[in-house]
């Protein structure tokens, strides 16, 4: 996940300047997760405005003497929140990596496509949950402690993952998510 993602999620709520930007991401706890540090996303803005996905709308006087630019996300800025949302809805890989961020940006998105995407999410979790079957069968009496031990949290993984989606598709079907 990019702070580039991170950014353009945050300007759906509004216009902001950088500090309040990194804010709001420490108020919802994305640093449990994610590592972006304010350097990251002031050079992440600096891109954002250089490829023409936020503009500055105004700048403020701050208590300190100094200036900061207030930005707004774009139509372009838009779009590409919205195809990094459904790419990373749509990536391989655990749980934290892929959908953590796009938790934050529930309301930003189309509540049709993401219960769909949510759906293809789910496909796969059970995919993988039963790709584990087969593996048990063939290794399980040969697999030692520890290896048997593996298995079973790597199942115990899987099945809270799909079983968590469900739960989120549930929320975003009834409008509470």
């Amino acid at each position: 996940m990019n702070a580039r993602f991170l950014v353009l999620g945050a300007l759906h709520r509004g216009d902001l300047h950088p500090y309040e930007i990194k804010r709001r991401l420490e108020a919802s706890l994305v640093e449990c997760y994610l590592d972006v540090d304010v350097g990251t996303l002031y050079y992440a803005v600096r891109r954002l405005e250089k490829d023409g996905r936020i503009v500055p709308v105004r700048r403020e006087r701050v208590a300190r003497g100094g200036m900061r630019t207030i930005y707004r996300i774009t139509p372009e800025g838009r779009a590409e929140f919205q195809d990094s949302f459904f790419r990373l809805l749509a990536a391989d890989g655990p749980v934290a990596r892929t959908l953590y961020g796009p938790l934050l940006f529930l309301h930003c998105v189309d509540r049709a496509r993401l219960a769909e995407a949510i759906r293809a999410r789910i496909a796969r979790a059970e995919a993988l949950v039963a790709e584990l079957d087969p593996i048990r069968a063939e290794l399980g009496p040969a697999l030692a402690t520890g290896g048997r031990q593996l298995l079973r949290h790597i199942e115990l993984q899987r099945r809270l993952d799909r079983d968590w989606l469900r739960e989120l598709l549930a929320a975003i079907e009834a409008g509470d998510a």
